[in-house]
């Protein structure tokens, strides 16, 4: 038997996916766990963070599209391949020569570009391997796994932070997602039959789905709290920590930040699994809901002391994740067979400007109330928080009367 086709669709094949999506996103929370040092090593305001953080976005909305599309034209793995190979490419850029704010800027726009032909195109290769009843839990764990590779890569940036520095957490970054591409070479080809990118109407087909596009907004929101939170989640524990006279070291933050992160995976799948006994727009909605309304009060709890903080942080970071495979599933079971990669397309497009607007908003904030003040960080949170209500307002104009997966 060939390497090519060792692995057979199914089990196998998801298996493998979800093992290179875990090592390729190793770059994909190096940045932000490393806030507070990159703060001060590169001369960094809130604002030029959020602007940073931002970029990585803004390179992943305008990737994507043609990169996911494509994946209805060709084998979603090697577009997969190609993301992995800018992710390397980001990494050890990073650790040679970032050295400012526009060095950082076009760095992680690189690494952006990046994760857009990593993450739903690993989704589409899944996608055109499985089938039958069993195809839409493997769909949720690929998502869910997701929580690993953001967990990963906030834990090796904090446990090579503290033994050799920021520059050696980017550089393994840098590598990782290089050992990701041995993942792919198991898998056997596909060819793809769809319309895509390229074809006529495609894109445009794609957003004539009503349902699938309620969804693929919902999943703009999702991704506007979820990066948001990300985003100033280690530096708002350092923070909390100093403001509130916690006795805690730099290393058992980012071991707490990776947990809260980690934790994203079982609460994505339990997320699924109630999504698919109950009418999924309405059970998304109320985690949405739920979501937004402890957010919101994160930056207000200063007052009843860290560990409290340290509880609801993880709490959110929980309530923030429940909603994401439910979201993306619904997605993909609502598109046509012949226009699931285009229906991606606009869904990672929609993620990435939630994604790419909320560091920047909240950041801005920061800056103008005073990133070293409880009203900064309360009002920051409170926005990143506020974001996800707009997905239940999305599901109720655009998945009215859904018919149960």
């Amino acid at each position: 038997m060939s390497l090519a086709g060792a692995v057979r669709p199914g089990r196998g094949a998801a298996l493998s996916l979800c093992g290179a999506l875990v090592l390729g996103l190793a770059g994909n929370m190096t940045f932000q766990a490393l806030v507070p040092e990159l703060s001060t090593a590169l001369g960094l305001s809130k604002t030029e963070i959020g602007w940073v953080s931002t970029v990585n976005y803004l390179a992943y909305a305008a990737a994507a599209p043609f990169l996911v599309g494509l994946t209805d034209r060709v084998d979603a793995r090697l577009v997969m391949a190609v993301g992995l190979a800018v992710s390397v490419v980001a990494g050890l850029g990073s650790a040679l020569f970032l050295a400012d704010f526009g060095s950082a800027l076009f760095w992680r726009g690189l690494a952006g570009v990046g994760i857009a032909g990593t993450y739903m195109p690993g989704l589409k290769a899944l996608t055109d391997r499985t089938a039958g009843p069993g195809q839409a839990r493997l769909q949720a764990f690929y998502t869910a796994v997701y929580s690993v590779g953001t967990a990963l890569s906030a834990w090796l940036a904090g446990l090579l932070l503290v033994a050799t520095g920021w520059r050696a957490a980017f550089a393994a970054s840098g590598l990782l997602p290089a050992l990701a591409a041995l993942f792919l070479l198991p898998l056997a080809p596909h060819r793809p039959r769809g319309a895509g990118v390229g074809r006529t109407g495609g894109i445009a087909a794609a957003l004539r789905q009503r349902r699938a596009m309620g969804f693929a907004l919902a999943y703009g929101a999702h991704c506007w709290e979820l990066f948001g939170f990300r985003t100033w989640l280690v530096a708002f524990l350092v923070f909390a920590a100093a403001e509130t006279g916690a006795s805690v070291d730099r290393a058992t933050i980012a071991s707490f930040a990776t947990l809260v992160l980690l934790m994203g995976l079982p609460a994505s799948l339990l997320g699924n699994e109630v999504a698919g006994r109950l009418p999924r727009a309405a059970v998304v909605s109320a985690f949405m809901l739920t979501s937004a309304g402890l957010g919101t009060t994160l930056g207000l709890v200063l007052d009843a002391g860290f560990p409290v903080v340290l509880a609801l942080a993880l709490l959110y970071g929980c309530l923030v994740m429940v909603d994401s495979a439910a979201i993306t599933v619904g997605t993909v079971q609502a598109a046509a067979a012949e226009l699931k990669g285009a229906t991606l397309a606009v869904q990672t497009l929609l993620g990435s400007v939630g994604a790419m607007l909320a560091p920047l908003a909240s950041g801005f904030l920061l800056d103008l109330l005073g990133p070293g003040t409880r009203a900064g960080w309360a009002a920051a949170l409170a926005t990143v928080a506020a974001g996800a209500l707009l997905g239940p307002l999305a599901l109720a104009l655009l998945a009215r009367g859904e018919r149960r997966p």
